[in-house]
């Protein structure tokens, strides 16, 4: 298939390949598992409804288009830049490319005599070691900000430099080599145009990020709002090409930032792309002056805090958040309920959190914690229901739990604020997992106490009375949020998310990941934090 070529980022190093050794396939190369396929759809049916259900399971079914057929294989090619020939260990490529992007600690020059034969050799030294290179090759380390582990640059290097000993048999049972057909000499452009025979009515929109859940949620509700599919942007060029022929985008790119740049203004940035690029794309959209839907977290470090904040203030009412539980009809039920009532919260979440492979994205050093890439939601969601006026001054975390997987899991954060307000979060992954992320919220106010239960179920209990409601399905708020984002976009009307609230939230997540990341027990609020709320009055 035609693709856009690959954005290369700093550390990699473009080759155009001539021949490709296969070495390992990855299974489950998207990190997440599901137990129980079946059980668990019968139960989104009965809780999320058919509707919810069903784009979900169509999601799943689409999953190994996008991730079924990466592997671990030896390339052997020329660079692109310089023309040098090289022999590459490629981790979590797809097997058939003309072009691959290989992190450039992986990257060996061999003279032109390096041959097939050559590759075997380095190939069997390798899957003698298949117990090393496994499991340190289940990401490429392009986009992680880690470096290849010391162990697998030390074996990559003992292969390579044992050219001219004989082939184990286990070389044998190797895989065919592929060798891709022959591209045009240069790099790819990495902007892929599509057919399509014309452009869509209505605001044209940028979709940076094509995952799970921009193909589950986002691209759905952009079609609803009657929007034009533009351009998607993702790092892998299978995927950009893949979902932009099947929604009908006029455009596939790996470059996030052309993407932006081939947008007609105004026009929607949607930002759904890995954490850390989040702020940037976002700010860099609203430069160019675009609107633009930022999905959480909005920020992972204090220079990210500083230049969001910077593009909000410039530019008011330019960027909404996708903080998508604010928009439940139960946690706006319970705001209102609770403005009848003075005094300080207490406000209690238990959230049962998904399992994750510990090589999965989310634990990726620059990336942030797991309190940045999901407990942010809850963090967000305490701030809300104190409405803009506390202001948090202290942090606990419970200490790290021994057999955990991550520093950060099986953890009670607990934040003090200076109204006497305490928020307390426990992010655990023990427990039923048949029906996803689960979270129980308890929250007290003067005499009013109000349980919500999975956004589902909602009780109110005050002078000795109980009042319930619930939604017919269960539903994270997705729904909401992007019918009325998208329709204030479409009406030109400003985004409703308080620039006060992206640095309060931003500076209880960050200090909270810093005790994760320092093992630490108690912290303070940052002191840019105050200073920096004065600024935006």
């Amino acid at each position: 298939m035609d693709c856009p070529g690959y954005f290369v980022p700093e550390h990699g190093v473009l080759i155009d390949v001539e021949v490709v050794l296969p070495l390992l396939r990855l299974e489950n190369a998207s990190e997440r598992s599901t137990r129980r396929p079946q059980r668990k759809a019968a139960v989104f049916f009965m809780t999320d409804g058919p509707r919810s259900t069903m784009r979900k399971v169509r999601t799943k079914r689409e999953e190994p288009r996008f991730t079924g057929d990466f592997r671990v294989g030896i390339v052997l090619g020329t660079t692109v830049s310089s023309h040098e020939r090289v022999v590459a260990l490629a981790a979590r490529t797809p097997p058939a490319a003309q072009q691959l992007c290989v992190h450039h600690r992986l990257v060996r020059h061999v003279d032109v005599r390096f041959s097939d034969t050559d590759l075997s050799h380095v190939a069997a030294v390798l899957v003698r070691n298949a117990d090393i290179l496994g499991p340190m090759t289940r990401q490429n380390y392009l986009y992680s900000g880690m470096e290849p582990p010391e162990a697998l640059v030390k074996l990559w290097d003992e292969a390579t430099s044992r050219l001219g000993e004989s082939v184990s048999s286990q070389s044998s049972r190797l895989a065919e080599p592929i060798r891709p057909p022959r591209g045009s000499s240069g790099a790819a452009d990495t902007v892929l145009r599509l057919d399509r025979s014309e452009e869509p009515p209505g605001i044209p929109v940028a979709v940076l990020g094509a995952g799970d859940h921009t193909r589950t949620e986002i691209i759905p509700a952009l079609r609803a709002a009657g929007l034009s599919l533009h351009c998607v942007a993702d790092r892998e060029p299978q995927i950009a090409a893949t979902v932009g022929r099947d929604h009908g985008f006029g455009f596939a790119t790996t470059d996030a930032e052309r993407a932006i740049g081939a947008l007609d203004s105004p026009g929607l940035v949607v930002v759904a792309t890995a954490h850390d690029s989040h702020a940037r794309l976002a700010c860099l959209a609203v430069e160019a002056g675009h609107r633009v839907f930022l999905e959480k977290p909005p920020v992972v470090t204090r220079e990210d805090v500083a230049r969001l904040t910077e593009a909000m203030t410039a530019r008011p009412g330019n960027v909404e958040i996708g903080f998508n539980r604010r928009f439940h009809p139960l946690v706006r039920r319970a705001q209102e309920r609770l403005s009848d009532e003075t005094g300080p919260m207490s406000i209690t979440c238990t959230v049962k959190e998904l399992a994750f492979h510990p090589d999965h994205w989310y634990f990726w050093a620059n990336q942030g914690t797991r309190i940045t890439g999901n407990l942010c939601h809850w963090i967000d969601l305490a701030v809300f229901f104190l409405g803009g006026r506390p202001l948090p001054v202290s942090l606990t975390l419970s200490p790290r739990v021994a057999g955990s997987e991550a520093d950060d899991e099986e953890r009670v954060l607990t934040v003090t604020f200076d109204d006497g307000s305490l928020f307390t979060v426990l992010g655990t992954t023990r427990g039923d997992d048949i029906r996803g992320v689960q979270e129980q919220l308890d929250i007290r106010r003067g005499r009013t106490t109000i349980t919500i239960d999975d956004l589902w179920k909602l009780r109110v209990r005050s002078g000795g009375v109980e009042r319930y409601s619930r939604t017919l399905f269960r539903h994270k708020g997705h729904v909401p949020m992007y019918r009325e984002s998208l329709d204030r976009v479409a009406r030109g009307e400003p985004a409703i998310y308080p620039v006060r609230d992206v640095v309060v939230v931003s500076a209880i997540q960050i200090a909270a990941s810093d005790l994760v990341s320092g093992d630490k027990r108690v912290g303070e609020i940052p002191v840019w934090m105050a200073p920096t709320l004065r600024a935006l009055t």
